[in-house]
Protein backbone atom coordinates (compact mmCIF):
# COMPACT_ATOMS: atom_id res chain seq x y z
CA UNK A 1 0.00 0.00 0.00
CA UNK A 2 1.62 3.54 -0.55
CA UNK A 3 1.98 5.49 2.41
CA UNK A 4 -0.12 8.68 0.63
CA UNK A 5 -2.81 6.48 -0.16
CA UNK A 6 -2.85 6.07 3.89
CA UNK A 7 -2.60 9.48 5.01
CA UNK A 8 -5.70 10.63 2.24
CA UNK A 9 -8.04 8.19 3.47
CA UNK A 10 -7.01 8.40 7.12
CA UNK A 11 -9.90 10.81 7.99
CA UNK A 12 -12.18 8.53 5.60
CA UNK A 13 -15.51 8.95 7.81
CA UNK A 14 -16.23 5.40 6.98
CA UNK A 15 -16.91 3.56 9.73
CA UNK A 16 -16.71 -0.15 8.87
CA UNK A 17 -13.42 -1.00 8.50
CA UNK A 18 -13.56 -3.52 6.16
CA UNK A 19 -15.04 -1.15 4.03
CA UNK A 20 -12.53 1.80 4.68
CA UNK A 21 -9.96 -1.49 3.53
CA UNK A 22 -11.42 -2.06 0.79
CA UNK A 23 -11.42 2.05 -0.35
CA UNK A 24 -7.59 2.18 0.80
CA UNK A 25 -7.12 -1.00 -1.64
CA UNK A 26 -9.87 0.53 -4.71
CA UNK A 27 -7.39 3.74 -4.10
CA UNK A 28 -4.36 2.41 -5.02
CA UNK A 29 -5.54 -0.25 -7.49
CA UNK A 30 -6.77 2.86 -9.62
CA UNK A 31 -3.68 4.61 -9.16
CA UNK A 32 -1.77 1.92 -10.24
CA UNK A 33 -3.38 1.26 -13.41
CA UNK A 34 -5.25 5.16 -13.93
CA UNK A 35 -6.03 4.46 -17.28
CA UNK A 36 -7.28 0.66 -17.45
CA UNK A 37 -11.07 -0.50 -16.91
CA UNK A 38 -12.14 -1.75 -12.66
CA UNK A 39 -11.38 -5.43 -14.17
CA UNK A 40 -7.92 -4.85 -15.26
CA UNK A 41 -6.80 -2.85 -12.81
CA UNK A 42 -7.92 -5.46 -10.05
CA UNK A 43 -6.10 -8.49 -9.03
CA UNK A 44 -8.14 -11.63 -10.33
CA UNK A 45 -12.23 -11.69 -10.56
CA UNK A 46 -12.74 -11.84 -6.40
CA UNK A 47 -10.93 -8.34 -5.93
CA UNK A 48 -13.17 -7.09 -9.28
CA UNK A 49 -16.19 -8.42 -7.51
CA UNK A 50 -15.67 -6.78 -4.20
CA UNK A 51 -14.79 -3.64 -6.02
CA UNK A 52 -18.14 -3.30 -7.70
CA UNK A 53 -20.17 -4.24 -4.46
CA UNK A 54 -18.22 -1.70 -2.83
CA UNK A 55 -19.28 0.67 -5.05
CA UNK A 56 -22.92 -0.85 -5.02
CA UNK A 57 -22.67 -0.67 -0.75
CA UNK A 58 -25.68 1.34 0.10
CA UNK A 59 -23.04 2.40 3.43
CA UNK A 60 -20.74 3.95 0.81
CA UNK A 61 -21.59 7.61 -0.84
CA UNK A 62 -19.60 10.23 -2.64
CA UNK A 63 -19.07 12.38 0.70
CA UNK A 64 -17.54 8.59 2.87
CA UNK A 65 -15.15 8.55 -0.20
CA UNK A 66 -14.12 12.34 -0.17
CA UNK A 67 -13.99 12.87 3.14
CA UNK A 68 -10.61 11.63 3.97
CA UNK A 69 -8.84 13.45 1.28
CA UNK A 70 -10.94 16.69 2.68
CA UNK A 71 -9.29 16.63 5.51
CA UNK A 72 -6.04 15.83 4.30
CA UNK A 73 -6.43 18.95 2.43
CA UNK A 74 -7.51 20.88 4.61
CA UNK A 75 -4.60 20.35 6.82
CA UNK A 76 -2.44 21.44 3.47
CA UNK A 77 -4.53 24.12 3.67
CA UNK A 78 -3.62 25.42 7.13
CA UNK A 79 -0.05 25.38 6.04
CA UNK A 80 -0.78 28.36 3.16
CA UNK A 81 -1.27 31.64 3.86
CA UNK A 82 -3.74 31.93 0.78
CA UNK A 83 -5.53 29.12 -0.99
CA UNK A 84 -7.19 29.86 -4.45
CA UNK A 85 -10.96 27.66 -3.83
CA UNK A 86 -11.32 27.15 -7.61
CA UNK A 87 -14.75 26.12 -9.00
CA UNK A 88 -15.97 24.91 -12.83
CA UNK A 89 -18.26 22.49 -14.08
CA UNK A 90 -17.46 19.99 -16.75
CA UNK A 91 -19.50 17.54 -18.90
CA UNK A 92 -19.37 14.03 -18.66
CA UNK A 93 -20.37 11.72 -21.76
CA UNK A 94 -21.09 8.10 -21.11
CA UNK A 95 -22.16 6.68 -24.31
CA UNK A 96 -23.74 3.33 -24.83
CA UNK A 97 -23.80 0.66 -27.80
CA UNK A 98 -27.09 -0.08 -28.42
CA UNK A 99 -28.23 -3.20 -30.88
CA UNK A 100 -29.62 -1.77 -33.98
CA UNK A 101 -31.95 -4.44 -36.16
CA UNK A 102 -29.86 -4.30 -39.09
CA UNK A 103 -27.09 -6.47 -38.94
CA UNK A 104 -24.25 -5.88 -37.29
CA UNK A 105 -24.95 -1.86 -36.86
CA UNK A 106 -24.70 -0.21 -33.75
CA UNK A 107 -26.04 3.22 -32.61
CA UNK A 108 -24.58 5.34 -29.79
CA UNK A 109 -26.48 6.90 -27.21
CA UNK A 110 -25.50 9.68 -25.57
CA UNK A 111 -25.92 9.69 -21.95
CA UNK A 112 -24.85 13.22 -20.04
CA UNK A 113 -23.89 14.17 -16.90
CA UNK A 114 -22.15 17.32 -15.23
CA UNK A 115 -19.41 17.35 -12.31
CA UNK A 116 -18.75 20.75 -10.51
CA UNK A 117 -16.13 20.43 -8.25
CA UNK A 118 -14.57 22.43 -5.72
CA UNK A 119 -10.93 22.25 -5.87
CA UNK A 120 -7.43 23.95 -3.79
CA UNK A 121 -4.91 25.29 -4.99
CA UNK A 122 -1.58 27.70 -4.07
CA UNK A 123 -1.33 30.98 -5.50
CA UNK A 124 1.79 28.68 -6.88
CA UNK A 125 -0.77 26.63 -9.17
CA UNK A 126 0.11 23.73 -6.95
CA UNK A 127 -3.22 20.96 -6.55
CA UNK A 128 -4.48 20.77 -2.66
CA UNK A 129 -6.86 18.59 -3.28
CA UNK A 130 -10.23 18.19 -3.52
CA UNK A 131 -13.23 19.48 -0.81
CA UNK A 132 -16.30 18.61 -2.69
CA UNK A 133 -18.33 18.51 -5.36
CA UNK A 134 -21.74 17.85 -7.00
CA UNK A 135 -22.82 15.28 -9.74
CA UNK A 136 -25.73 15.37 -11.69
CA UNK A 137 -27.80 14.66 -14.79
CA UNK A 138 -29.61 17.88 -16.63
CA UNK A 139 -33.70 17.53 -16.47
CA UNK A 140 -35.73 18.64 -19.54
CA UNK A 141 -35.42 22.46 -19.58
CA UNK A 142 -38.13 24.35 -18.43
CA UNK A 143 -38.89 27.42 -20.80
CA UNK A 144 -37.27 31.01 -19.96
CA UNK A 145 -40.31 32.16 -17.88
CA UNK A 146 -40.94 29.05 -15.75
CA UNK A 147 -37.15 29.11 -14.57
CA UNK A 148 -37.33 32.73 -13.61
CA UNK A 149 -39.80 31.83 -11.20
CA UNK A 150 -37.73 29.41 -9.87
CA UNK A 151 -36.33 30.08 -6.06
CA UNK A 152 -32.24 30.36 -6.82
CA UNK A 153 -32.07 26.63 -4.75
CA UNK A 154 -34.17 24.77 -7.57
CA UNK A 155 -32.11 26.49 -9.99
CA UNK A 156 -29.02 24.65 -11.30
CA UNK A 157 -26.96 27.43 -10.88
CA UNK A 158 -27.26 26.91 -7.31
CA UNK A 159 -23.88 24.77 -6.84
CA UNK A 160 -21.98 28.10 -7.41
CA UNK A 161 -23.54 29.32 -4.13
CA UNK A 162 -22.84 25.61 -2.91
CA UNK A 163 -19.56 25.95 -3.52
CA UNK A 164 -18.90 29.16 -2.18
CA UNK A 165 -20.19 27.99 0.94
CA UNK A 166 -17.83 25.03 1.23
CA UNK A 167 -15.30 27.65 1.11
CA UNK A 168 -16.53 29.48 3.99
CA UNK A 169 -16.41 26.17 5.48
CA UNK A 170 -12.81 25.95 5.07
CA UNK A 171 -12.02 29.85 5.81
CA UNK A 172 -13.75 29.13 9.34
CA UNK A 173 -11.93 25.68 9.92
CA UNK A 174 -8.72 27.56 8.78
CA UNK A 175 -8.96 30.96 10.40
CA UNK A 176 -4.84 31.68 9.69
CA UNK A 177 -5.61 31.19 5.60
CA UNK A 178 -7.05 33.61 3.42
CA UNK A 179 -9.42 31.31 1.07
CA UNK A 180 -10.57 32.65 -1.78
CA UNK A 181 -13.24 31.32 -3.97
CA UNK A 182 -12.92 31.86 -7.93
CA UNK A 183 -15.30 31.37 -10.62
CA UNK A 184 -15.83 32.47 -14.26
CA UNK A 185 -18.77 34.54 -15.51
CA UNK A 186 -21.46 31.50 -14.36
CA UNK A 187 -20.83 32.05 -10.72
CA UNK A 188 -21.58 35.83 -11.49
CA UNK A 189 -24.96 35.62 -9.28
CA UNK A 190 -26.74 38.31 -7.29
CA UNK A 191 -27.53 36.07 -4.39
CA UNK A 192 -23.62 34.99 -4.18
CA UNK A 193 -22.89 38.76 -3.43
CA UNK A 194 -25.38 39.44 -1.04
CA UNK A 195 -24.48 35.85 0.63
CA UNK A 196 -21.09 36.62 1.12
CA UNK A 197 -22.71 40.58 2.56
CA UNK A 198 -24.42 39.05 4.78
CA UNK A 199 -21.62 36.30 6.85
CA UNK A 200 -19.73 37.00 9.87
CA UNK A 201 -16.15 38.19 9.13
CA UNK A 202 -14.97 34.59 10.76
CA UNK A 203 -17.03 32.63 8.43
CA UNK A 204 -16.59 34.88 5.47
CA UNK A 205 -14.60 33.69 2.39
CA UNK A 206 -13.20 35.88 0.06
CA UNK A 207 -14.52 35.96 -3.61
CA UNK A 208 -13.13 36.75 -6.95
CA UNK A 209 -15.64 36.14 -10.08
CA UNK A 210 -15.93 37.44 -13.43
CA UNK A 211 -18.19 39.60 -14.71
CA UNK A 212 -21.30 38.52 -17.30
CA UNK A 213 -24.03 41.21 -16.56
CA UNK A 214 -23.47 44.70 -16.93
CA UNK A 215 -25.30 45.82 -13.35
CA UNK A 216 -26.63 48.59 -12.72
CA UNK A 217 -24.36 50.95 -10.10
CA UNK A 218 -24.68 53.39 -7.71
CA UNK A 219 -22.81 56.84 -8.83
CA UNK A 220 -23.84 59.60 -7.03
CA UNK A 221 -27.07 60.56 -4.74
CA UNK A 222 -29.82 59.91 -6.87
CA UNK A 223 -28.16 58.78 -10.10
CA UNK A 224 -26.70 55.34 -11.70
CA UNK A 225 -24.68 54.22 -14.27
CA UNK A 226 -23.67 50.63 -14.97
CA UNK A 227 -20.61 48.44 -14.63
CA UNK A 228 -18.63 48.91 -18.00
CA UNK A 229 -19.18 52.42 -18.64
CA UNK A 230 -17.90 53.12 -14.47
CA UNK A 231 -14.61 51.60 -15.61
CA UNK A 232 -14.22 52.64 -18.18
CA UNK A 233 -13.85 56.27 -17.34
CA UNK A 234 -11.47 55.18 -14.54
CA UNK A 235 -7.45 56.00 -15.00
CA UNK A 236 -5.36 53.15 -15.64
CA UNK A 237 -3.56 51.67 -12.76
CA UNK A 238 -0.99 50.13 -15.19
CA UNK A 239 -0.60 46.91 -17.22
CA UNK A 240 0.06 43.27 -16.45
CA UNK A 241 1.98 41.07 -19.27
CA UNK A 242 1.31 37.45 -19.19
CA UNK A 243 1.37 34.76 -22.09
CA UNK A 244 -2.01 32.60 -22.79
CA UNK A 245 -2.01 28.70 -22.38
CA UNK A 246 -2.38 26.72 -25.97
CA UNK A 247 -5.75 25.74 -26.50
CA UNK A 248 -7.55 24.03 -29.51
CA UNK A 249 -7.81 27.42 -31.73
CA UNK A 250 -5.08 29.53 -30.26
CA UNK A 251 -1.74 29.55 -30.06
CA UNK A 252 0.42 30.72 -26.85
CA UNK A 253 0.93 34.39 -26.86
CA UNK A 254 2.03 36.97 -24.77
CA UNK A 255 -0.79 39.76 -23.79
CA UNK A 256 -0.33 42.88 -22.10
CA UNK A 257 -3.73 43.94 -20.26
CA UNK A 258 -4.40 47.18 -19.18
CA UNK A 259 -5.75 47.74 -15.63
CA UNK A 260 -8.59 49.56 -14.39
CA UNK A 261 -9.83 49.24 -10.61
CA UNK A 262 -12.85 51.18 -8.99
CA UNK A 263 -14.93 49.81 -5.57
CA UNK A 264 -18.82 50.02 -6.74
CA UNK A 265 -22.06 49.33 -5.21
CA UNK A 266 -24.84 47.36 -6.89
CA UNK A 267 -28.11 48.21 -6.93
CA UNK A 268 -31.39 47.24 -8.62
CA UNK A 269 -33.54 44.32 -9.30
CA UNK A 270 -30.94 42.06 -11.61
CA UNK A 271 -30.25 39.44 -9.06
CA UNK A 272 -30.05 41.92 -6.03
CA UNK A 273 -33.83 41.99 -5.49
CA UNK A 274 -33.58 45.90 -4.52
CA UNK A 275 -30.61 45.24 -2.23
CA UNK A 276 -27.41 47.06 -2.86
CA UNK A 277 -24.11 45.33 -2.26
CA UNK A 278 -20.60 46.58 -2.09
CA UNK A 279 -17.62 45.13 -4.21
CA UNK A 280 -14.45 46.33 -6.07
CA UNK A 281 -14.17 45.89 -9.73
CA UNK A 282 -11.06 45.13 -11.41
CA UNK A 283 -10.73 45.89 -15.37
CA UNK A 284 -8.40 44.65 -17.87
CA UNK A 285 -8.29 44.99 -21.67
CA UNK A 286 -5.48 44.08 -23.97
CA UNK A 287 -3.79 47.08 -24.86
CA UNK A 288 -2.54 45.88 -28.49
CA UNK A 289 -5.08 43.07 -30.04
CA UNK A 290 -3.31 40.17 -32.41
CA UNK A 291 -5.43 40.53 -35.82
CA UNK A 292 -7.78 37.98 -36.28
CA UNK A 293 -7.85 37.02 -32.28
CA UNK A 294 -10.71 38.09 -29.93
CA UNK A 295 -9.24 40.57 -27.70
CA UNK A 296 -8.87 39.67 -23.90
CA UNK A 297 -11.26 41.65 -21.95
CA UNK A 298 -11.50 40.27 -18.34
CA UNK A 299 -14.02 42.39 -15.82
CA UNK A 300 -13.66 40.97 -12.26
CA UNK A 301 -15.74 41.25 -9.09
CA UNK A 302 -13.90 40.87 -5.92
CA UNK A 303 -14.57 41.00 -1.96
CA UNK A 304 -10.62 42.07 -1.85
CA UNK A 305 -10.17 45.65 -1.61
CA UNK A 306 -8.02 46.35 -4.36
CA UNK A 307 -6.37 49.92 -3.75
CA UNK A 308 -3.06 49.84 -6.60
CA UNK A 309 -1.23 48.67 -9.28
CA UNK A 310 -0.02 45.58 -7.43
CA UNK A 311 -3.33 44.77 -5.96
CA UNK A 312 -4.97 45.06 -9.45
CA UNK A 313 -2.03 42.83 -10.85
CA UNK A 314 -2.25 40.43 -8.07
CA UNK A 315 -6.30 39.66 -8.55
CA UNK A 316 -5.88 38.98 -12.40
CA UNK A 317 -2.83 36.73 -11.13
CA UNK A 318 -5.36 34.64 -8.87
CA UNK A 319 -8.07 34.73 -11.42
CA UNK A 320 -5.82 33.53 -14.21
CA UNK A 321 -5.14 30.38 -12.09
CA UNK A 322 -8.45 29.08 -12.65
CA UNK A 323 -7.38 27.86 -15.65
CA UNK A 324 -5.32 25.06 -13.43
CA UNK A 325 -8.98 23.40 -12.78
CA UNK A 326 -9.28 22.91 -16.97
CA UNK A 327 -5.95 21.20 -16.58
CA UNK A 328 -7.40 19.27 -13.81
CA UNK A 329 -10.25 18.11 -15.87
CA UNK A 330 -7.81 16.90 -18.77
CA UNK A 331 -6.44 14.65 -16.06
CA UNK A 332 -9.35 13.26 -14.87
CA UNK A 333 -10.88 12.47 -18.34
CA UNK A 334 -7.67 11.81 -20.79
CA UNK A 335 -5.28 10.70 -17.47
CA UNK A 336 -8.16 8.24 -15.75
CA UNK A 337 -10.93 8.29 -18.40
CA UNK A 338 -13.58 8.25 -16.11
CA UNK A 339 -15.98 8.70 -19.54
CA UNK A 340 -15.43 5.21 -19.97
CA UNK A 341 -16.82 3.96 -17.20
CA UNK A 342 -20.31 1.42 -17.81
CA UNK A 343 -21.01 1.11 -14.21
CA UNK A 344 -25.21 1.43 -14.90
CA UNK A 345 -25.96 2.92 -11.51
CA UNK A 346 -25.79 6.88 -10.64
CA UNK A 347 -24.81 5.85 -7.01
CA UNK A 348 -21.93 3.47 -9.16
CA UNK A 349 -20.33 6.29 -11.50
CA UNK A 350 -20.85 8.54 -8.62
CA UNK A 351 -18.76 6.48 -6.15
CA UNK A 352 -16.31 5.76 -8.85
CA UNK A 353 -15.56 9.09 -9.94
CA UNK A 354 -14.99 10.13 -5.97
CA UNK A 355 -12.16 7.94 -6.17
CA UNK A 356 -10.82 9.20 -9.86
CA UNK A 357 -10.96 12.74 -7.98
CA UNK A 358 -8.75 11.26 -5.71
CA UNK A 359 -6.28 9.80 -8.17
CA UNK A 360 -6.06 12.68 -10.32
CA UNK A 361 -4.98 14.95 -7.44
CA UNK A 362 -2.06 12.66 -6.65
CA UNK A 363 -1.13 13.52 -10.70
CA UNK A 364 -1.85 16.61 -10.76
CA UNK A 365 -0.30 17.42 -7.77
CA UNK A 366 3.01 16.02 -9.19
CA UNK A 367 3.63 18.09 -12.31
CA UNK A 368 2.37 21.70 -10.91
CA UNK A 369 4.62 21.07 -7.57
CA UNK A 370 7.81 20.12 -9.63
CA UNK A 371 7.51 23.41 -11.03
CA UNK A 372 6.71 25.46 -7.83
CA UNK A 373 9.29 24.17 -6.22
CA UNK A 374 11.97 22.59 -8.21
CA UNK A 375 14.34 22.71 -5.99
CA UNK A 376 12.83 21.20 -2.64
CA UNK A 377 13.59 17.84 -2.04
CA UNK A 378 11.28 15.29 -3.92
CA UNK A 379 10.38 13.18 -0.67
CA UNK A 380 8.05 16.51 -0.67
CA UNK A 381 6.03 14.59 -2.93
CA UNK A 382 7.16 10.99 -3.64
CA UNK A 383 8.07 8.68 -0.62
CA UNK A 384 11.50 7.08 -0.42
CA UNK A 385 10.48 3.97 -2.62
CA UNK A 386 8.52 5.71 -5.49
CA UNK A 387 11.90 8.25 -6.32
CA UNK A 388 14.65 5.11 -5.66
CA UNK A 389 12.75 3.25 -8.00
CA UNK A 390 12.48 6.15 -10.55
CA UNK A 391 15.76 6.75 -10.10
CA UNK A 392 17.46 2.94 -11.07
CA UNK A 393 14.76 2.94 -13.79
CA UNK A 394 16.19 6.44 -15.38
CA UNK A 395 20.03 5.82 -14.75
CA UNK A 396 20.23 1.98 -14.75
CA UNK A 397 22.39 2.58 -11.52
CA UNK A 398 22.35 2.60 -7.52
CA UNK A 399 20.38 5.91 -6.48
CA UNK A 400 22.52 7.93 -4.12
CA UNK A 401 21.48 8.14 -0.40
CA UNK A 402 20.24 11.58 -0.32
CA UNK A 403 17.04 11.97 -2.16
CA UNK A 404 17.08 14.56 -5.61
CA UNK A 405 15.28 17.66 -5.87
CA UNK A 406 11.85 17.53 -7.22
CA UNK A 407 12.89 18.99 -10.28
CA UNK A 408 14.85 16.54 -11.07
CA UNK A 409 12.67 13.36 -10.17
CA UNK A 410 9.65 14.20 -11.64
CA UNK A 411 11.78 14.68 -15.19
CA UNK A 412 13.19 11.53 -15.34
CA UNK A 413 9.54 10.14 -14.25
CA UNK A 414 8.15 11.95 -17.24
CA UNK A 415 11.31 11.19 -19.57
CA UNK A 416 10.16 7.17 -18.59
CA UNK A 417 6.50 8.36 -20.06
CA UNK A 418 7.92 10.20 -23.71
CA UNK A 419 8.78 13.09 -22.50
CA UNK A 420 12.46 13.87 -24.31
CA UNK A 421 13.65 16.45 -21.78
CA UNK A 422 15.96 18.87 -24.77
CA UNK A 423 16.80 22.00 -24.15
CA UNK A 424 13.75 23.86 -25.44
CA UNK A 425 11.14 21.69 -23.92
CA UNK A 426 10.47 23.09 -21.02
CA UNK A 427 8.76 21.56 -18.28
CA UNK A 428 7.14 18.24 -18.91
CA UNK A 429 3.14 18.88 -19.28
CA UNK A 430 0.59 16.58 -17.41
CA UNK A 431 0.22 14.29 -20.08
CA UNK A 432 3.88 12.54 -20.07
CA UNK A 433 3.91 13.17 -16.08
CA UNK A 434 0.83 11.11 -16.02
CA UNK A 435 2.62 8.36 -18.51
CA UNK A 436 5.55 8.18 -16.71
CA UNK A 437 3.48 7.48 -13.06
CA UNK A 438 1.84 4.58 -14.25
CA UNK A 439 5.24 2.93 -15.50
CA UNK A 440 6.77 3.86 -12.34
CA UNK A 441 3.38 1.55 -11.06
CA UNK A 442 4.17 -0.92 -13.29
CA UNK A 443 7.72 -1.03 -11.79
CA UNK A 444 6.74 -1.11 -8.63
CA UNK A 445 4.22 -3.86 -8.68
CA UNK A 446 6.44 -5.80 -10.77
CA UNK A 447 9.22 -5.50 -7.71
CA UNK A 448 7.14 -6.31 -5.32
CA UNK A 449 5.94 -9.78 -6.90
CA UNK A 450 9.45 -10.50 -7.69
CA UNK A 451 10.50 -10.00 -3.83
CA UNK A 452 7.73 -11.99 -2.32
CA UNK A 453 8.66 -14.48 -5.23
CA UNK A 454 12.19 -14.49 -3.87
Amino acid sequence: MNNWVEKETAGSQINDLRLKKRLKTLVNRFTNEPMESIPSASEGWSETLAAYRFLDNEKVDFGGIISGHREATIERIKNQSVVLALQDTTFLNFEKQEDCQFGTLKRTQSNHYLLHPTVAFTPDRVNLGVLGAKFWQRPEMPVAHERSRKPIEEKESYRWLESYALACEVQKRCPETTVISVADREGNIGEWFMDAENRPAEEKAEFIVRAKCNRRTEKNAGEHSYLWDELSECRALGSIIFTTPRNKNNKPREVELELKSKELTFVGKQGTKGKSVTVYAVYGKERKPVEKEKPIEWMLLTSLPVDDLSGAQTIMGWYRSRWEIEIYFKVLKGGCTIEDLRLETDRRLLNCIAIYLIVSWRIHTITMASRSYPNESCEKIFVEKEWRTIYVMHKKIKPPNKAPSLREITRMMAQLGGFLARKGDGEPGVKNTWRGFRRLMEYMSAMELAHNLS
